[in-house]
């Protein structure tokens, strides 16, 4: 990667999906499997600030193919923010398939770190949408 001077590789198949991100020196790696929707864990990720912080945390990925929304109608706030911390049962998002609006509810408690899904735009089965840390 640093010969080619890539910082992110992708690569996705019908039995999972790989995808590399280079941090500082050090290549970080994460897979996950389209028929296993939880969460995988994820030790390390170039995108924040804080490494400390990155230490636990959990990416949380979407169950179905569909469209992202943050917010129940368009102009309302978001379910979440980085930041916020959200309980167990607690909506995360919405994904509307075959329209259908699929609410993506927290298995646990967690305080979000990053957002990695864009409003309104298609995400795809086992794709990250949040960074989060138990609390």
């Amino acid at each position: 990667m640093v010969s080619e001077g890539l910082y992110e590789i992708e690569f996705e198949s019908d039995i999972g999906r790989i995808y590399i991100k280079r941090a500082s020196n050090k290549g970080v790696a994460r897979t996950g499997n389209f028929q296993d929707f939880n969460s995988i864990k994820s030790n390390s990720d170039s995108t924040c600030a804080d490494t400390e912080e990155i230490k636990g945390t959990i990416s949380i990925t979407s169950p179905l193919s569909g469209v992202f929304y943050s917010a129940a109608k368009q102009g309302l706030p978001p379910f979440v923010n980085a930041g916020d911390t959200v309980k167990e049962g607690s909506i995360l998002c919405i994904i509307e398939a075959m329209k259908v609006m699929n609410e993506i509810k927290s298995d646990s408690s967690y305080k979000i770190i990053k957002t990695f899904a864009v409003n309104g735009k298609s995400v795809s089965a086992g794709e990250v949408l949040f960074l989060v840390k138990a609390v």
